[in-house]
């Protein structure tokens, strides 16, 4: 029998662990009966990593990422221009002219060469 586990636990209930989406600037808005939808503090669009290399496809960035389940990968670092991207990828063309797809799960940060359309 496991100790520290009490007999009255679910086995199958996993608690929810999921970061997605990565907000940024987001606020809400709440209505109340008094002001019948009228608010002073509006809704912003909330940012997402996708979006930022959308707005700067054909830009040069460097892309780190940490792969924590692998040996030989643990931290790598990704350069090229942005030739296009999704909802969870990221396709980069590199110096020799080879296309990289990565997926934007494993990302830790971007720095873009120039200033970045945000």
């Amino acid at each position: 029998m496991n100790q520290g586990f009490s007999s009255g636990m679910n086995p199958n209930y996993i608690p929810s662990q999921s970061t997605y989406p990565p907000y940024t600037n987001f606020t809400t808005t709440q209505t109340t009966p008094i002001n019948q939808g009228i608010s002073s503090n509006p809704v912003s669009n909330p940012q997402y990593a996708e979006g930022i290399f959308r707005k700067n496809i054909g830009r040069r960035v460097s892309v780190y990422f940490s792969y924590p389940d692998s040996v030989e990968w643990r931290d790598k670092v990704f350069t090229g221009t942005i030739l296009d991207d999704g909802r969870d990828y990221l396709l980069l063309q590199d110096d020799q002219g080879k296309s990289i797809l990565l997926w934007l799960v494993y990302i830790n940060y971007a720095i873009f060469d120039e200033t970045p359309n945000y």
